[in-house]
């Protein structure tokens, strides 16, 4: 099965159902999807794309509509989909194109101008516009590449994760399906990302659901949508719901069509999932977690669990799997802290053109290293204990230290960085940079922000600055970067 078989289905079964609506830009069809996207896949090829290329996507989620149409489109034509943030500097999303070889550039207006050839929105509706809108398939197997979506790479280069069809078309569950068939399905994830293109949008198109994208987060437009829209399902980021639970909207009620609640990607602090209960009556809360290495959320926590276990993560959703290794890659008994590794029945993932990563990263048997250290208490529940990997998660956002720092000492009046992550009310963590400066330098927070805003995406800016004489280091030299969190009380 292809990733545009899942449309194909959905233009035969429904047609006129509304499959995606941006709020207050527009919406369209099953069908005008199919048609849409046939048009601009006929443009693709007659542009020269060729089966396998890689097409580079960049559009903010106020262009929602236009980046789903080129997202099937490029997969109709056989090409290889490699959505970058519309937030990227031109310096990160050149490098993001470099490393895949993009063939192609699809944008929105105001992107940067990437050294690539690049098709703006009139140019691709204007070459559209001339092709027939009938069914149209390169011929592809579930096997072949589909999408590359590039992480926070932990190095401090983005590592690009390669994703087939057969494991982007995931079977996921035949019962959830048809409980949610014509419900609305309520998000304000960048559509760029891994939750935003595979869960958020192919999820809700196989069930045949109408999803409806908040082009950026508001609070109470948000809260106002699931009660006017009568929305069923949505799913936030811890930051976002606990900025709708301060809004006085909230206080209000009307939102008893809710009936699945889902968060992830940052831990949600136990007194708001029972102050999410009250809000939202009639919505189930799941806690999910998940990877986008590992292709689907395989751990989920429900509500009446997440006030016996605040601080778990959940259990594994069968088939999936976790377990908890040493440093040998050994299971290690119930209590015990180690690396957390998952298991899930999807097709590996690999990193693209990167096998060393790869090897180290997936293991003999299916089994995925996590970076993150937890344990398992003896009913299977999963605790997370702290991260392997050196991130920052800000807001549900991703943020690699090393790229952060490696920005930092461009600087002429740098020597040393470390970035580490601060409690923030409600994102979570925000970035925090301790800078040792060269003999006889000087430099002001401000100056080196606007330095950072050059060539990192604003939310990976850092927003706060100490400066010290030297960074705690460890006998090997590495800085320990603990002892800075326990500085700042995080």
């Amino acid at each position: 099965m292809l990733v545009p078989d899942l449309l194909r289905e959905q233009a035969r079964a429904a047609p006129d159902r509304v499959a995606v609506e941006v709020d207050g830009v527009g919406r369209m069809t099953h069908a005008e999807w199919e048609a849409r996207s046939n048009r601009l896949a006929r443009a693709l090829v007659d542009a020269g794309l060729a089966p396998g290329d890689r097409v580079g996507l960049r559009f903010g989620n106020e262009d929602g509509l236009r980046f789903l149409v080129a997202y099937f489109a490029i997969h109709k034509a056989g090409g290889v989909a490699v959505p970058v943030s519309a937030r990227a500097t031109e310096p990160e999303m050149a490098a993001v194109l470099a490393h895949c070889d993009a063939r192609l550039l699809l944008a929105g207006r105001g992107a940067p101008s990437p050294r690539v050839e690049t098709l703006g929105p009139d140019d691709a509706d204007a070459r559209a516009s001339r092709q027939s809108d009938a069914t149209f398939q390169v011929p592809r197997s579930g096997d072949d590449l589909a999408d590359i979506l590039y992480t926070s790479g932990t190095t401090g280069t983005p590592k690009g994760v390669a994703c087939a069809h057969g494991n982007v078309v995931f079977k996921g569950s035949s019962t959830m399906d048809a409980l949610f068939r014509g419900a609305t399905f309520l998000h304000a994830i960048p559509l760029h990302t891994f939750a935003g293109t595979h869960a958020m949008t192919l999820i809700p198109l196989r069930a045949g659901m109408t999803s409806l994208v908040q082009p950026k987060f508001d609070a109470r437009r948000f809260l106002e949508l699931i009660a006017e829209r009568g929305v069923n399902l949505t799913y936030a980021v811890p930051a976002m719901l606990l900025l709708m639970l301060d809004e006085p909207r909230a206080a209000q009620g009307g939102f008893d069509s809710l009936r699945l609640l889902m968060y992830g990607a940052a831990p949600m602090p136990p007194h708001a999932v029972r102050r999410l209960g009250e809000v939202f009556p009639s919505a189930m809360r799941l806690n999910l977690y998940g990877l986008t290495e590992g292709g689907a959320a395989v751990c989920s926590l429900s509500p009446d669990q997440a006030v016996r276990r605040p601080d778990s993560i959940g259990k594994p959703v069968p088939p999936a799997e976790a377990r908890i290794v040493d440093e040998g890659g050994e299971p290690v008994a119930a209590g015990v802290e180690g690396e957390i590794e998952l298991r899930a029945p999807v097709r590996p993932r690999r990193y693209y053109r990167d096998d060393a990563a790869t090897r180290e990263v997936w293991r003999p048997g299916g089994w995925l290293r996590t970076g993150d250290i937890g344990r398992l208490d003896d009913e299977g529940y999963l605790y997370l204990v702290d991260r392997k990997k050196d991130l920052v998660i800000r807001g549900g956002l991703n943020i690699a230290a090393p790229e952060v720092e490696g920005v930092l000492l461009q600087h002429p009046a740098v020597r040393e960085a470390a970035i580490v992550g601060v409690a923030h009310p409600v994102l979570g963590e925000d970035t925090k940079a301790f800078v040792v400066l060269r003999q006889g330098a000087a430099i002001t927070p401000e100056a080196l922000e606007a330095h950072c805003r050059k060539f990192l995406a604003d939310y990976k800016v850092p927003r706060h600055y100490a400066f010290r004489d030297a960074l705690p280091r460890n006998a090997m030299g590495k800085v320990l970067k603990r002892e800075l969190r326990a500085e700042t009380g995080s």
